[in-house]
């Protein structure tokens, strides 16, 4: 009975977790390509999806990058206006569709893996 006694208090004290260190490479993997992206604090130009995809916007068109495969995929791009250009992209939480406002007040819902327009709302002016 004493010996179970000291075997249970010899495990029951509270364990410190060991720290995990890792190795932070110096050199990039990837570097991101972008000559059009849009130098504005206010505008939300890249979003990464839950399914490893990567929205960029680039002045006025949206382009998917597959980390998985590499892939590279034109998603939309905006009329012939040259004031209208790409605000914001933003993936659902399942990374099934991707949400892109234009300057121009407009938000388009898009299926990503079909590239095809779902929706488009149309903002006012002010």
């Amino acid at each position: 009975d004493n010996v179970m006694r000291s075997l249970y208090t010899a495990n029951s004290g509270p364990r410190i977790p060991r720290k995990q260190h890792r190795a932070i490479p110096q050199a990039p993997e990837r570097i991101l390509d972008a000559p059009e992206l849009l130098d504005d604090y206010y505008l939300n130009l890249i979003d990464w999806s839950a399914n490893n995809v990567l929205a960029v916007a680039l002045s006025n068109s949206v382009y998917l990058w597959n980390a998985s495969t590499g892939d590279i995929q034109q998603l939309m791009q905006t009329g012939d206006d040259a004031n209208d250009y790409i605000a914001s992209v933003q993936w659902s939480a399942d990374g099934k569709h991707i949400a892109v406002g234009t300057a121009s007040a407009n938000v388009q819902i898009w299926d990503a893996s079909r590239l095809k327009q779902l929706r488009n709302l149309r903002g006012h002016s002010a």
